[in-house]
C-alpha cells in the first residue's frame, strides 16, 4: 500500500513505515502520526510555511496546518478506518484515510539529516474550538445545524448527510462550545455526528452494523480472514447479581433489580443518583447496570494486514482450539505500515450487548425530558 501525505496542500516526502492511524470507541476525535522529511524543499516552493519558516536552509511543518493522507493509487475499497467514531455511520469517502491538522510537530535529527515528527488530529476537533452563543425557537434540526456552521465553521458541509426530523425544538446556548452543543441536540434525538475527512457533516441514528469480515484460523480469505498475535481475556470480577437504584429522596424512588438466569453472578450493589424521580427511570438505569455487569467481560486484541473496519462494529472473531465462535464490537483501531506496500491493522474488541445500548439510549431519552 503507498500512502501520500499532504501538509497545507504540498506533497510532502513521508517515511511510510512511521505512519499510524488511531482510533477508539467513544472518542470522536481521530489522531494520525507520522514523520516527513526535512532536508529537502516540499513539492511546492511557494509553499506558504516553506516561505514563512525555513530553517537553515530547510522547510518543515507547523503546528495548525491541514492534513491530509490518502492511499496513493486510488480507487480502492473499504478505507473506513477514516470513519472511526462513526459509530454506526457509513463510510462515503473511501480515497482517504485522514484529514485534520497538525497538533504537534518536532524536529528530529538523525546524524547530518533532519526529519519532523508529526501528531494531527481529525476535523472532529474543529467543533471542540468554537463558544456558542445562540438561541433558537421552534426550529428543526437541520435549521439549528445549519445556522450553527454557518457562523461559526462554514467549511463544514451541513446540506448532505443530516438526518432531521422535522420536529422543532426552543434551544439557547450561551458560551457553550459547538462540540457540546451539537451533542445536546444529538441527545434529545437519540443521534450521533462527527465530521468526515471530507468536511461533511454526519448527524444521524446510530445503528450496530455488521464488519465487512470476520477473523478466523481457518479463512475464508472473503468474509473470514487470517490474523495473529491473538490475545483474549475472559473477566468474571465482580458479577453483578442484584442492584438496587435510589433515586430522589423526597418521591421516593427505591426500585431493586435481579439478574434473571442462574450463572455465576453473585455481587450486590447500589446506586444513587437524586436526578431519578420515577421507578421506571430506575428500573432502566438498573437493567443497564446488570447488562454491562452481569455477566464475564471479554476483552481481546489481534492483528491483520486488510483494513476497512470501523469503530462500533460487530466483527466475527473465531478460534475453535480457544472455545472462541462469537461477534465482538470493535474498540480501537491502529493502523501502520511496515512494508512499502504492506499494512498492519490492530484490532481491539469486547463484548457485543445490544440490549446494553438499547437501555441506554433509552435512559438517554429519559434523561433529556428532565432538563
Amino acid at each position: 500500500m503507498r500512502v501520500e501525505v499532504s501538509i497545507n496542500g504540498a506533497d510532502v516526502k513521508l517515511f511510510e513505515r512511521s505512519l499510524s492511524l488511531n482510533s477508539r470507541l467513544g472518542k470522536r476525535i481521530s489522531t494520525a502520526s507520522f514523520d516527513v522529511e526535512g532536508e529537502e524543499r516540499w513539492a511546492t516552493p511557494s509553499f506558504a510555511i516553506a516561505e514563512a519558516n525555513a530553517i537553515g536552509g530547510y522547510t518543515r511543518p507547523w503546528v495548525k496546518d491541514e492534513v491530509k493522507i490518502d492511499r496513493g493509487a486510488a480507487p480502492f475499497v473499504n478505507c473506513a478506518i477514516a470513519e472511526a467514531s462513526a459509530l454506526g455511520g457509513n463510510s462515503t469517502y473511501t480515497d482517504h484515510f485522514f484529514g485534520g491538522y497538525l497538533a504537534a510537530v518536532e524536529l528530529k535529527l538523525a546524524g547530518v539529516r533532519r526529519f519532523y515528527r508529526c501528531t494531527a488530529q481529525d476535523y472532529n476537533v474543529l467543533p471542540t474550538t468554537k463558544l456558542v452563543t445562540k438561541t433558537y425557537s421552534a426550529k428543526t434540526e437541520q435549521e439549528i445545524i445549519d445556522d450553527l456552521f454557518t457562523a461559526y465553521l462554514p467549511n463544514i458541509d451541513t446540506s448532505t448527510y443530516v438526518e432531521s426530523s422535522g420536529t422543532t425544538y426552543t434551544l439557547k446556548w450561551t458560551r457553550a462550545k459547538l462540540s457540546e452543543a451539537l451533542d445536546e441536540l444529538a441527545k434529545i434525538n437519540s443521534k450521533e455526528w462527527y465530521i468526515d475527512h471530507e468536511k461533511y457533516l454526519h448527524y444521524f441514528t446510530p445503528v450496530t452494523t455488521a464488519a465487512p469480515f470476520g477473523f478466523s484460523d481457518t479463512p475464508s480469505l472473503s468474509t473470514l480472514l487470517p490474523y495473529s498475535a491473538l490475545t483474549h481475556v475472559e473477566d468474571a470480577t465482580k458479577l453483578i447479581k442484584t442492584i438496587t437504584v435510589v433515586g430522589d429522596t423526597s418521591v421516593p424512588v427505591v426500585v431493586t433489580r435481579t439478574k434473571g438466569d442462574t450463572d455465576d453472578a453473585d455481587y450486590e450493589d447500589k446506586v444513587v443518583d437524586n436526578n431519578i424521580n420515577t421507578n421506571a427511570w430506575a428500573e432502566l438505569v438498573g437493567d443497564a447496570i446488570i447488562a454491562e455487569h452481569g455477566s464475564t467481560k471479554v476483552r481481546g486484541r489481534l492483528t491483520c494486514e486488510q483494513e476497512g473496519l470501523v469503530v462500533g462494529q460487530k466483527v466475527k472473531v473465531k478460534n475453535p482450539m480457544r472455545g472462541i465462535d462469537d461477534y465482538y464490537l470493535v474498540q480501537g483501531l491502529r493502523l501502520s505500515i511496515i512494508g512499502s506496500l504492506t499494512e498492519q491493522v490492530d484490532v481491539e474488541y469486547g463484548d457485543y450487548r445490544p440490549r446494553l445500548s438499547d437501555l441506554l439510549g433509552r435512559i438517554k431519552i429519559l434523561e433529556n425530558k428532565e432538563k
